[in-house]
């Protein structure tokens, strides 16, 4: 990894600390095997460069990167920005409710941060861009001007284990990709339309680095010696933004005070303000208040969570999954449990449930609290949950590397060799995993190309197969080219050299389970003398229930390809236009010269392999019109077809192509003039036909 960061240029985006530290320690890592580490903070009413100041961090601030130059644009976005946001407050919210001095002042500094950060990319041109999220203004507008430089952008998406069901749907949007924890969360925002390709469960990145400091310096050891606590039992309450009435701790107050060999923390959430902590404080009777420590900003959560034997919950807190990955107990308190919560510690059997009092009451009979702790169940939570805490530093690093390595990718031409073509069609197809489905595809392919002019077919199959297909593969006859795919080989690699050896002028590559319909070459070669050749083809494809699977592809509002009209009806009006996309999915037909020359399929690519020749065939030809969608080409899988992507799939597509993805499926409906209502009633009319029949 050295050698491929010295001199790599990343720019991360910080704000607030407690969210901050966990990009800090993959960009020391990315720092120390050669990369220059560029920190950027902006404009906030809590300042952000506090957090840098504080955490020893040189940095810049998005101000640093206007001149005097921008201001006369800054002013029309700003004016901009006031106009839309008074339209907002007429429409959709009680005037007067909103401190307008504060917005004004939020509004001209967003205005400024635009161009700030507009500047700074262009001006720096980084490698990668790393950031917290995108789902604040800083996050979005750094990802837009990222977008538009075409510079790859990560996001980290911190906890979100705790939120209500609906909570989920404004952090779902994302542009970027993204790295989380752990499995339940990725499941979750998939739930709320985040894009599945695009959230990636890495682990923890501060856990990574926390776990392994506090062994190595003894920071348990240490901090309970400091504090003349080597012999005490330590309890860690923890508390959120809003703090509960101090009245419902009096119990485990009164406790600690009474006893001189324990001691209790408790840990003020870092949003929480002096005035708001001192005035809760000075609600609790001096006589409880021997034996504790109020902790604000004194401490780092992580030695607290060394310190302590056990944890408490007072409110909803992330740090009660941290405090399990370090391996302490976990006691929420009564009245900070909602039964059948979207997410609960004690519903997974990680953590107790008690009231105030019989907790007070377990410290005072010196309970164990360790022998309280499921091993099995614990164990099975964290995987879920963060599904590395040792390595989670070194996984993101590598996203990273093969991120930036898909940006800088340049394709080479394929080898084509000169020749004479003797077959107008070479239809190459991917050996399906069931006989019937590969006898059907046949059979379809025989009968609806005859007398549409001469062609072979090129199938790739799977060094092992059952019987019923190599049965099936023996007994054909004809123009058949057979290549055998060996385990462990990259099935793209032998689908560019099928490619490269093809008899045939143009290509089609079929994926695996598609069957052409009557009149399909016929449609090809029309297609081909009208529109050229230096063109990309696609056709409607149907799913085998007769719903659409692809009629082009679009850009959805996460910037993420999808089938337009997916699920519809085949007879869909609007799926009946012969139109260009900038993508197409599941088949392609193409000429070989054009094929070669964009370098065939990446490696790479894996499931986006289509959308990706796609985008490198316009690459080469920069015509807006490369790709065009045919309705009258109609296709259909015989079989359920779902190739899941891997996280290596996205971290290519999405490198290699992000400024190229910009929001189309609602330009395709404003053109189409489709509302989201038509959309909505479409998928209910197909889903009743469907149910129609079924029965």
């Amino acid at each position: 990894m050295d050698n491929f960061w010295k001199n790599k240029k990343i720019i991360a985006y910080i704000a607030l600390a407690h969210h901050t530290r966990f990009i800090t320690p993959v960009m020391e890592r990315l720092a120390s095997s050669g990369a220059r580490i560029r920190y950027i903070v902006g404009q906030a009413e809590r300042s952000q460069e506090i957090t840098a100041i504080e955490l020893g961090l040189e940095y810049s601030h998005i101000y640093d990167f206007i001149t005097d130059q921008d201001y006369d644009e800054i002013q029309t976005n700003y004016l901009l920005l006031k106009q839309a946001f008074t339209d907002a407050l007429k429409h959709h919210f009680i005037l007067g409710l909103l401190p307008v001095t504060v917005t004004d002042k939020t509004l001209h500094a967003t205005a400024m941060e635009y161009i700030g950060l507009r500047n700074l990319l262009k001006k720096e041109r980084p490698d990668l861009c790393f950031a917290l999220h995108e789902l604040n203004r800083w996050g979005k507008m750094f990802a837009f001007h990222a977008k538009k430089e075409n510079i790859p952008f990560i996001t980290l998406q911190e906890g979100l284990t705790y939120d209500i069901d609906f909570g989920y749907s404004g952090h779902a949007q994302y542009s970027t990709l993204n790295l989380v924890w752990g499995e339940r969360v990725k499941k979750k925002m998939v739930g709320f339309e985040a894009p599945e390709s695009k959230i990636w469960p890495v682990g923890n990145t501060h856990l990574a680095k926390e776990m392994k400091v506090q062994t190595q310096k003894r920071i348990r050891e240490t901090k309970r010696k400091t504090y003349g606590i080597s012999n005490h039992f330590a309890v860690l309450l923890i508390l959120s933004s809003v703090l509960p009435n101090p009245d419902l701790f009096t119990p485990i107050f009164k406790t600690v005070s009474e006893h001189k060999d324990q001691t209790l923390f408790v840990k003020f959430h870092p949003a929480c303000k002096k005035q708001q902590i001192d005035k809760w404080k000075n609600l609790i009777k001096d006589q409880f208040k021997k034996n504790i420590h109020f902790i604000h900003a004194q401490e780092n959560t992580y030695d607290l969570l060394s310190m302590a034997d056990v944890c408490v919950l007072g409110q909803r807190s992330t740090t009660g999954l941290e405090a399990i990955a370090f391996g302490k107990p976990l006691v929420k308190l009564d009245f900070a449990y909602s039964p059948d919560a979207p997410y609960s510690f004690v519903d997974q059997g990680v953590a107790v449930k008690m009231s105030a009092a019989e907790f007070a009451k377990a410290l005072k009979d010196k309970t164990d609290f360790s022998k309280w702790l499921d091993k099995e169940k614990t164990e099975s939570y964290l995987k879920s949950e963060i599904i590395d805490t040792k390595e989670s530093i070194e996984n993101i690093c590598r996203v990273f590397e093969k991120t930036i390595e898909a940006n800088t990718l340049t394709g080479k031409c394929l080898h084509n060799p000169k020749q004479v073509f003797d077959k107008k069609w070479s239809i190459i197809i991917q050996v399906p995993d069931h006989h019937d489905v590969f006898l059907a595809q046949l059979e379809a392919v025989a009968f609806n190309s005859e007398n549409q002019g001469d062609y072979e077919i090129v199938l790739l199959e799977p060094e092992k197969k059952s019987k019923e297909i190599l049965h099936i593969l023996d007994s054909l006859e004809g123009d058949i080219k057979r290549l055998i795919l060996f385990a462990g080989d990259n099935p793209i690699a032998l689908m560019n050299q099928a490619g490269q050896t093809a008899q045939g002028e143009h290509l089609i590559f079929l994926e695996k389970n598609l069957a052409p319909l009557k009149g399909w070459l016929n449609c090809l070669g029309q297609a081909f003398l009208k529109h050229g050749e230096n063109k990309v083809f696609g056709g409607l494809i149907s799913d085998p229930k007769g719903k659409i699977a692809s009629a082009g592809v679009v850009v959805d509002h996460n910037h993420s390809p999808v089938s337009a009209y997916k699920y519809l009806q085949m007879d869909f009006p609007s799926a009946l236009k012969e139109r260009s996309f900038q993508m197409v999915d599941y088949f392609v037909a193409m000429k070989k010269n054009l094929f070669c020359e964009a370098g065939g399929f990446t490696l790479q690519a894996g499931r986006f392999l289509f959308l990706d020749i796609c985008l490198k065939a316009f690459q080469l030809t920069q015509d807006p019109h490369t790709v065009i969608y045919l309705p009258d080409l109609k296709m259909i899988f015989l079989d359920p077809f779902y190739q899941k992507e891997t996280m290596d799939d996205a971290i290519y597509f999405y490198g290699k192509w992000n400024g190229c993805l910009w929001e189309s499926e609602k330009k395709l409906h404003m053109i189409d003039g489709i509302s989201l209502e038509d959309i909505a009633q479409a998928k209910l009319t197909a889903a009743m036909q469907s149910i129609g029949a079924n029965n």
